[in-house]
């Protein structure tokens, strides 16, 4: 990837929508030192793919939103393995080395799928297999090295902040889920009691109030257990 001089406008505010969008998803464990150094090189990566963009005529093919898709991906991946690093136990000052091989690895295969017309589902499966890749080689030539021990390459090979988000996402839609169906049961639940006091105050009926009745207990408490 070349630097750019005089980057467009419209991928300057892309990428510092992108950065925004970005902040609020750091972990806890991310202080505020890696974090401000997470969104230069964020920053500063994505620029230079942008600029790289403008200049590289298989890039210039494509649209905006395109280039944008793109742009994006390259992004993301960055703060995920960024995090990554942090949580290797890699030395910091390795950590430059590192992404520097991912970012070009990454470059190489999204100029190969911009040239043979790849989907965006193409796009993210080899993106993702070609970074995993370039990370693990990168850790082991650390340890070839000796730059690292045996137990750094193995907490280093074990991180996946991707994987650990997507799971948190999960956890996060189930939870939401249950709490909108007790909501849902808990209003339900009030609407039948209302009809039921509306019938033992208007008509009296005993029997049709015990049905009532019983039909707010079912709709009230979940009649399964769910996971």
């Amino acid at each position: 990837m070349n630097e750019s001089t005089a980057l467009d406008k419209k991928y300057t505010d892309f990428i510092d929508g992108l950065i925004n969008q970005v902040a609020p998803l750091l972990p806890e464990d991310v202080n505020e030192l890696q974090k401000n150094y997470l969104v230069k090189n964020m920053k500063k990566s994505a620029v230079l793919l942008a600029g790289s963009m403008q200049d590289d005529d298989e890039f210039k093919r494509l649209d905006f939103e395109a280039q944008c898709f793109y742009i994006q991906v390259f992004a993301e991946w960055s703060f995920h393995k960024e995090i990554d690093l942090f949580r290797s136990g890699i030395p910091p000052k390795y950590w430059k080395v590192v992404m520097q091989k991912i970012w070009f690895a990454t470059w190489e295969v999204m100029y190969a799928c911009v040239k043979n017309d790849a989907s965006e589902a193409v796009v993210l499966s080899l993106v993702q297999r070609f970074i995993n890749r370039t990370y693990n080689d990168a850790v082991d030539e650390l340890k070839e090295q000796q730059l690292i021990d045996e137990e750094i390459e193995e907490k280093a090979k074990e991180q996946s902040n991707i994987s650990v988000m997507a799971q948190e996402l999960k956890i996060e839609r189930k939870v939401n889920y249950k709490i909108k169906m007790f909501i849902v049961r808990f209003i339900l639940a009030l609407i039948i009691g209302a009809i039921v006091a509306f019938v033992i105050l208007k008509f009296k009926i005993v029997g049709l109030a015990t049905i009532l009745s019983i039909l707010l207990v079912y709709h009230f408490v979940p009649v399964k257990n769910e996971d």
